[in-house]
């Protein structure tokens, strides 16, 4: 028995709207994880768990693949490399972690939140037996956390590849700039988007390209955003609060250091990378700008990504 056009018509979106399509995309990327050989790992201290995916298990002996750790930004988690685990799994042995505040990680911190996620990475690279130093790469916020934890633990750093991060260069006034610019009151209002509309207004900033999708998908985003609102909110304060601390920082790195930077990047935009690059006296060569990629240009261009990546891996 053939279903009636006019009855799928109105069934199919029913279905779609019952669906919870961002969910369905994250056990997407769960199965990616898992098929480019990577497994989930949680660590529990006092604080609670500290979670991660690795390529190896804890204190398995060294394959020789050289290291490669991966963080991301602010409101995302561990699955957000998802595009890049399947090609680099084949070269690195891959660490990738959830932030505190993210993912499947601790919610609460005591102190300076940089340090505490810079001691959360730490713990994690000491609970996997990891000694030899690591390839260090950070997105977004993670870039900024990369950033001290290469200066914290310079003998644990091979390489640091800061993505669209604001490491130093950008104040709480260009933040809020931003934020206005898409009719936001200031960041902290940005990152608390209250419905559909207002969480568009969030990705316009960070996609190069805007994000066709139905409605519901958007209110779907934005219902998984306010289950860690709290933690975000709190994080963003406390950069916020310490601002002369990083905003105008110049970092001592002993490693090779590589700024990445979409050009398009709307939410820190590229004069922010410049700014670290020149702050911190980098080579121009060191500045890597993608074209037609916005704030995660290992989603948006992850092949062109990767083989800048290899490339200044292999330097």
């Amino acid at each position: 028995m053939r279903i009636p056009k006019v009855l799928l018509a109105i069934t199919l979106p029913i279905l779609l709207v019952s669906c919870n399509v961002v969910k369905m995309g994250l056990r997407h990327e769960t199965k990616v994880f898992q098929k480019s050989g990577l497994h989930a790992y949680t660590f529990t201290d006092k604080a609670g768990p500290h979670y991660v995916w690795s390529s190896t298990a804890p204190g398995s002996a060294d394959d020789g693949r050289p290291k490669l750790m991966l963080v991301h930004g602010i409101t995302s988690q561990s699955l957000m490399w998802g595009k890049n685990v399947k090609s680099l799994s084949k070269d690195f042995d891959l660490v990738i972690p959830d932030l505190i505040g993210h993912g499947k990680s601790i919610a609460q911190w005591s102190g300076n939140s940089v340090d505490a996620q810079v001691a959360h990475l730490e713990l994690i690279l000491d609970s996997l037996g990891i000694q030899k130093p690591v390839d260090l790469v950070g997105n977004s916020y993670g870039g900024a956390i990369a950033a001290n934890f290469a200066e914290q633990h310079p003998s644990r750093v091979k390489t640091l590849v800061i993505e669209d991060g604001p490491a130093s260069d950008f104040t709480a006034a260009m933040a809020d700039s931003v934020a206005r610019s898409v009719g936001a009151k200031d960041i902290t209002d940005l990152f608390d988007p209250q419905n559909k509309e207002e969480q568009k207004r969030l990705i316009s900033l960070v996609m190069y390209k805007p994000i066709k999708a139905p409605g519901f998908v958007f209110r779907q985003i934005n219902d998984l955003m306010k289950a860690k609102a709290p933690q975000t909110s709190a994080l963003l304060k406390d950069l916020l609060m310490h601002e002369d601390q990083y905003a105008h920082k110049t970092y001592n790195w002993p490693m090779p250091v590589y700024v990445f930077w979409g050009e398009g990047d709307r939410l820190i935009p590229l004069q922010v990378g410049k700014g670290i690059a020149r702050r911190n006296n980098l080579p121009a060569d060191l500045l890597v700008i993608f074209q037609k990629a916005g704030h995660v240009a290992n989603i948006e261009k992850p092949e062109e990504f990767e083989k800048e990546l290899r490339r200044v891996l292999g330097e």
